[in-house]
């Protein structure tokens, strides 16, 4: 069996390394995704609250007491920095993307270029 050039083994382990990168980004989108869909239900259901309403908020293995106006200014700041990191990783998700569809195309191109000159050595040979 032939040795894999090592340009094409390259390419492989470039396509390899992006679809890695692309998998931990997606897992991380994901994980901001989730905290944000919680941080928005509870806005939702602090803003439901009259503005005396007592609220508190844990603080490791303690509850202190919050007014509703800071929690939700609180909820409303880390709502904004979820949603920043959801949008930067969709663009590096893009960009991954990207590079590995152009990955992929180059692989193909080589296995193409290699099998079409094992063809032509096997009629040569023949």
């Amino acid at each position: 069996m032939a040795q894999i050039p090592p340009s094409l083994q390259d390419l492989i382990n470039r396509f390899n390394q992006a679809q890695a990168q692309l998998q931990s980004v997606l897992l991380r989108k994901q994980q901001y995704e989730a905290e944000l869909r919680e941080v928005e239900k509870a806005i939702a259901e602090i803003e439901r609250l009259s503005p005396d309403a007592r609220i508190f908020k844990n603080v490791g293995n303690f509850l202190v007491p919050q007014s509703r106006d800071a929690a939700l200014q609180e909820l409303k700041d880390r709502k904004e920095l979820l949603e920043l990191h959801v949008k930067t990783l969709s663009r590096q998700e893009s960009m991954l993307r990207e590079q590995i569809d152009k990955l992929r195309d180059e692989i193909n191109k080589e296995l193409a270029r290699l099998k079409g000159g094992a063809a032509e050595a096997a009629k040569g040979g023949g």
